[in-house]
């Protein structure tokens, strides 16, 4: 009998080197378990936000030499308001010159990963929005986007059948 290995969650990355130079480092983690839990394993600075939904449902963090109301300022309240009904634990955030999203999988099947990969893309692309909107520049030319494929993609993308 054969196993196989499914995977849990997808993770997704964009590597954007010029994006450390103008926005702070910050995580956005669904909280999974007791608040108190969850706030005693982290060493950053919590972000509460004005939306008691958003902060009872994800935990919004920051390194503690980064100013916090910079986050507040990036997030829109549509772009709350979007995160807090969206029904998948994900979390977000920016690391490493690098935007990641990862989607925990209910459904591992073809289905759940075309899900997470369409999630994937319209965080990434409402993320890229707000950050326009906040007046914040980070798509610049530069080698790491030579022969690289644009992501997100203009629409959803589909696993080859």
């Amino acid at each position: 009998m054969r196993k196989a290995v499914l995977p849990g969650a997808l993770l997704a990355k964009a590597h954007m080197p010029d994006l450390a130079e103008v926005l702070s480092a910050f995580n956005v983690e669904s909280i999974e378990g007791p608040m108190e839990s969850v706030r005693k394993r982290t060493a950053l600075r919590q972000v509460e936000f004005e939306s008691i939904d958003f902060n009872q449902r994800f935990l919004a963090t920051v390194p503690r030499e980064h100013d916090a109301t910079a986050m507040r300022e990036l997030f829109s309240p549509a772009f709350i308001d979007w995160l807090v009904s969206n029904p998948a634990e994900l979390d977000f955030g920016i690391s490493d010159r690098q935007l990641w999203f990862m989607q925990r999988l209910d459904n591992r099947d073809r289905r759940g990963l075309e899900a997470a990969l369409d999630g994937a893309a319209e965080l990434f692309r409402r993320l890229h929005q707000e950050m326009d909107e906040a007046g914040i520049a980070t798509y610049e030319a530069g080698p790491w986007h030579a022969g690289l494929e644009e992501f997100p993609p203009a629409g959803p993308r589909r696993l080859d059948r």
